[in-house]
This record gives structure tokens, C-alpha cells and sequence, in this order.
């Protein structure tokens, strides 16, 4: 995908667009980039990356032509703070764009995976360059699998692939196009508008609302019913002593059956 400004129709996200066959990881790629002054809304994508990550530094599988791994790169007039939930905001966005494709279903768990079929389809890693109370710029990585069938059998039990569910190969041009114009459109109204309306959206698009939850964080394990989001993005967890607890940041299990 050497060029995509064909089919693109964003107004500023991914108008400045890099293709490279190969990299370590996108975000590695594109923070090299904004250090060197890359504008708002450059977009990077790869054909494989050798080193992808997600959260924690945790192993992302990304071999050539099984997903779309791409990175964008904003310079929001935003406090960092602002920023910790435009993690939340892309996967809305993301959401968006995949509503274009009947019967895929995509949803949203807190705080970075999209899900379909309760199984993993994409993630997102968020990373932001600040200095005390300025905020540089933040990297957005974003992978998401069109087959499952490559990944590694500890991953592949709980994963899932676009064209596995649509039953029908997908053309990547056209998908990050309809991706980068539903980013888009979030990111003008979170910039204007803040996260309100689109804490709204995220909710509403997440199973997770009302169901009974595992939360594991460096603190301790919590367990409780999810209320939804907080303004600042956190998850509001009912906890069985009747207490509400506000979690920055954990990884969560869903309990089946609840």
C-alpha cells in the first residue's frame, strides 16, 4: 500500500502518509519522525513489523500481509493529562471505520483491545511525549488482524481476524482509509468538545457495561461490575463492599457466565 491518497478522504489525518516494508515497530518508527518535526496527522504504516509490541512491552505478532499495522502521529493543544484518554477516543474511532463492513460487530474492552466475537481482532498502544505541562506529542499505534491462523498457540485461542469473520478477503487500502476518516472524526470533536459525547459512544459500544470483571493492576486484583467511564477514562467498578473504584490502568477478564 505505496499510496492511499486515491481513495483517502480525511482532511488532515494521514495526508502526509509513509509506507515502509519493514520496520522494528511502527511507533519506534514514526517517534523518530515527529522528533524530527513530522506534522499532525502523518500516518505510518508497515507491511511487517519485527519487534511490534502493545501493552506492557508485550509481544505484538505482525508478519507481512496478516494485518494492518499502522501508527499516527497528533500534536494536540492538550495538558498530558488530556491525553491519557485518547487511547479510549481511537478505539471509538476505530469502531467507526469498521462499521462500514455488515456483520463484523466490533466492539470495545477497556482500556485498549477491540474485540469481535468476544475474541481480540485489534490493540491499540498510545504513547506520549511530554515535558511537565506541555505536551510534545503523542503516537498512536494501531494493529489489527485480518487472519489468525499465523499467530502462536498461546495467542491464537483468544484472537480472531477480519477476514475470519467476514468470511471474505479485504482489501487494506480501503479499510485504513475508512479507519483514518473515523479517527478523524473523533479526534475533531474530542479537540473541540472534549471526551463527553464520545465517553457516551465507548460505552456504548463495550460489553463490558454491567457485567462482572477480574481487574488485575500493580496494586491488587479488584473484582466488581463495571459502571462505565470516568471524565478522565477510568474504569468505575462497583466493588462488592458497595465502594465505586476510579482504575487508571489494569488488565481485565470478563467472568463468563455473569
Amino acid at each position: 500500500m505505496k499510496r492511499i491518497q486515491e481513495q483517502l478522504k480525511t482532511r488532515w489525518l494521514g495526508q502526509n502518509y509513509i509506507y515502509r516494508e519493514e520496520v522494528t515497530s511502527t511507533n519506534d518508527a514514526l517517534r523518530s519522525l515527529a522528533d524530527e518535526k513530522a506534522p499532525m496527522g502523518t500516518v505510518l504504516l508497515a507491511n511487517q513489523q519485527t519487534a511490534g509490541r502493545g501493552r506492557k512491552g508485550r509481544t505484538w505478532e505482525s508478519p507481512a500481509g496478516k494485518g494492518l499495522w499502522f501508527s499516527l502521529l497528533l500534536r494536540p493543544p492538550l495538558h498530558p493529562r488530556e491525553a491519557v484518554a485518547l487511547t479510549l477516543v481511537t478505539a471509538v474511532g476505530i469502531c467507526r471505520g469498521l462499521d462500514y463492513y455488515p456483520g463484523l460487530g466490533a466492539a470495545i474492552k477497556w482500556p485498549n483491545d477491540i474485540l469481535c466475537d468476544s475474541k481480540k481482532l485489534g490493540g491499540i498502544l498510545s504513547e506520549i511525549n511530554a515535558a511537565q505541562e506541555k505536551l510534545h506529542y503523542v503516537v498512536i499505534g494501531v494493529g489489527l488482524n485480518l487472519q489468525a491462523a499465523y499467530l502462536s498457540e498461546s495467542v491464537a485461542p483468544i484472537a480472531v481476524g477480519m477476514e475470519d469473520i467476514l468470511q471474505q478477503g479485504v482489501d487494506q487500502r480501503e479499510l485504513l482509509c475508512r479507519l483514518l476518516l473515523g479517527l478523524e472524526s473523533v479526534y475533531d470533536e474530542f479537540f473541540h468538545n472534549g471526551f463527553g459525547l464520545l465517553r457516551q459512544e465507548w460505552e456504548e459500544r463495550s460489553p463490558m457495561l454491567g457485567r462482572e470483571v477480574h481487574v488485575s493492576t500493580v496494586n491488587g486484583d479488584l473484582d466488581g461490575v463495571v459502571l462505565g467511564l470516568s471524565e478522565e477514562g477510568f474504569l468505575r467498578l462497583q466493588l462488592e463492599n458497595g465502594k465505586v473504584a476510579h482504575v487508571i490502568s489494569g488488565d481485565v477478564q470478563m467472568v463468563e457466565g455473569r
